[in-house]
């Protein structure tokens, strides 16, 4: 008698809203200043609302807080981890590794930040989405490079 398997091969589930909000959150927490920071800037830029960014005192800054809107409107988790990449390798071309919740704006919407060689204007991340640009000529505009395959981990400063 000759027998047949058959093997279904499903593709892996994909991750829930949670799991993807966490991910980010996890990743950048570091970056906005705290969880609860980036919980608020991913739920701003996912929702296109009002987020509230709180950097707490430190020995050389006092507490700060820095409410703003994202330019875009409502993003996608994927499009939330290449703006906060592009975000975040923008700064540290600058020279900024903890940026204040005033450089995270900056560098979102658009405006000036004081960096460590000195002030510094950023076309904006969000801004300049919400032209219509694409993630490829954004990173060229924040002199920055992405890797060929456009990953979100190879956002890094040439």
């Amino acid at each position: 008698m000759i027998s047949s398997l058959a093997f279904a091969t499903e593709p892996p589930a994909a991750p829930s809203s949670e799991q993807e909000k966490t991910g980010l959150a996890d990743t950048y927490a570091t970056f906005a200043g705290s969880r609860s920071n980036a919980q608020a800037l991913i739920e701003g830029l996912f929702n296109g609302t009002r987020g509230t960014l709180v950097m707490p005192t430190s020995p050389t800054t006092r507490a700060a807080q820095s409410t703003f809107a994202p330019r875009t409107g409502k993003l996608g988790y994927d499009n939330i981890r290449m703006a906060l990449a592009l975000a975040q390798a923008a700064l540290l071309k600058v020279g900024i590794t903890q940026p204040t919740a005033g450089q995270i704006e900056a560098v979102l919407n658009g405006g000036a930040i004081m960096a460590p060689d000195g002030p510094a204007q950023t076309p904006g991340v969000l801004a300049l989405r919400s032209q219509g640009q694409v993630w490829g000529n954004i990173s060229k505009a924040l002199g920055v490079k992405l890797a060929a395959d456009g990953s979100v981990a190879a956002a890094t400063s040439p």
